[in-house]
């Protein structure tokens, strides 16, 4: 093998490693992408316009609108060649071009004859794609129309870019998050979390306090997406850097004024459960800052909703909540759940209510809560879903 023979094939390898960094390959169709090929197609006055990722061996059209297949063979593809390319690649008659008039796709369907094309970016800068145009009949492509082509696949590389950076954002979320602990003896856990779109904006946090109980701490800023997600990670912060020592109330309070200010600029707001459980007789107290959806779930299957114990941390300055105690008999459960998982019933507490009461008897606290928060046969949930249950075993032990 000469160096230009391994020059290519370590370039070759470097891009098909970002092509896998865009996390686009084999995904289905998105809004956001295919409403730019449907307008190129109506701009141009072209029968088909498509955005491509080029894989080892085959063409993927992430988005197509017009009579093209979602898959092809690479090597028979114009947009190889286009990703070879630092600018628009413009074929106005394809019978005419050397490089292409033997090609099946000219010669057989789509039947291409004129073609222009821009490369994509991957996150490491190498071309992973393209955004092109075809027709059936030769034509010519002015500088005008190059500048509306290149517009158009400006506005998808920006899309591009923010799917990775919100892919990126959702792993350092997930790698920053404190693990799981084990249930205290006598207990079992089951938690969720899903983000809406990739950042997530709730946040839980679990652990032992210095005088052996139980914390629990579910938390939710409002909105959704990148930024809701950085004042979670704000707040979430907040509250690890208490050390965890005070009462529920007093918690809260500690975590608000390191906060207070910053949520105030940000024009933001989070609600926030934290409670305090003795696993060995499962008395407890918590404060709920404006999240109201914890319920205690007794042995006997009927529900017991908790109340909040004040507003949510940065909608009023100098806010205190009060503390209220909790029960946890034998067999009885804490469930502590953000609103996206009301937003899946409905936003209707009486169906939330009954969805958890229609627990199979004998479930894991753990398969329970997965199943709450499927989202699956749901349409028109955009929230982010949490949810923590801590069940005392039937027996107390």
């Amino acid at each position: 093998m000469t160096l230009t023979d391994q020059y290519i094939e370590a370039s070759e390898r470097d891009r098909l490693e970002d092509l896998s960094r865009t996390r686009l390959l084999d995904t289905p169709p998105e809004e956001r992408f295919d409403r730019i090929t449907r307008l190129a197609q109506a701009l141009f006055g072209v029968s088909a316009a498509s955005i491509a990722l080029i894989d080892e061996k085959r063409q993927f059209l992430k988005s197509f609108v017009g009579p093209l297949s979602r898959e092809s063979e690479r090597r028979h593809t114009f947009c190889t060649e286009t990703i070879k390319s630092a600018d628009t690649l413009v074929v106005e008659n394809a019978i005419t071009d050397e490089r292409f008039r033997n090609s099946p796709l000219v010669t057989g369907n789509p039947h291409i004859k004129f073609y222009a094309g821009r490369p994509l970016r991957g996150p490491g800068g190498t071309h992973v794609g393209t955004f092109c145009i075809i027709d059936q009949s030769p034509r010519t492509f002015s500088d005008d129309e190059r500048k509306v082509l290149a517009d158009l696949t400006a506005i998808i590389q920006r899309e591009m870019n923010l799917s990775w950076d919100i892919d990126n954002g959702a792993r350092m979320q997930r790698a920053l998050r404190p693990a799981d602990p084990p249930a205290p003896a006598g207990y079992e856990l089951g938690t969720c979390f899903y983000p809406a779109f990739g950042v997530s904006g709730d946040f839980y946090d679990l652990g032992t306090t210095t005088d052996g109980n139980f914390r629990l701490t579910v938390g939710d800023a409002m909105g959704k997406g990148v930024g809701p997600g950085l004042v979670a990670g704000t707040v979430h912060s907040a509250f690890a850097a208490t050390g965890w020592p005070e009462g529920p109330a007093a918690t809260l309070r500690s975590a608000s004024d390191s906060v207070e200010e910053k949520l105030a600029r940000a024009g933001s707001y989070a609600t926030v459960f934290h409670a305090v459980i003795n696993p060995a007789t499962g008395q407890g107290h918590y404060a709920d800052a404006g999240q109201g959806l914890s319920h205690i779930l007794r042995a006997d299957g009927t529900l017991e909703r908790l109340p909040t114990t004040g507003p949510p941390m940065g909608l009023m300055p100098g806010q205190d909540w009060d503390t209220l105690p909790l029960s946890l008999e034998p067999g009885d459960g804490l469930l502590i759940a953000t609103d996206g998982l009301l937003d899946l019933d409905g936003s209707d507490l009486d169906q939330l209510a009954a969805v958890i009461a229609a627990r199979e008897p004998g479930t894991s606290p753990d398969a329970a809560v997965k199943t709450w928060c499927d989202r699956r046969g749901k349409t028109g949930v955009l929230d982010d879903i949490t949810a923590v249950l801590l069940q005392r075993n039937a027996s107390g032990a």
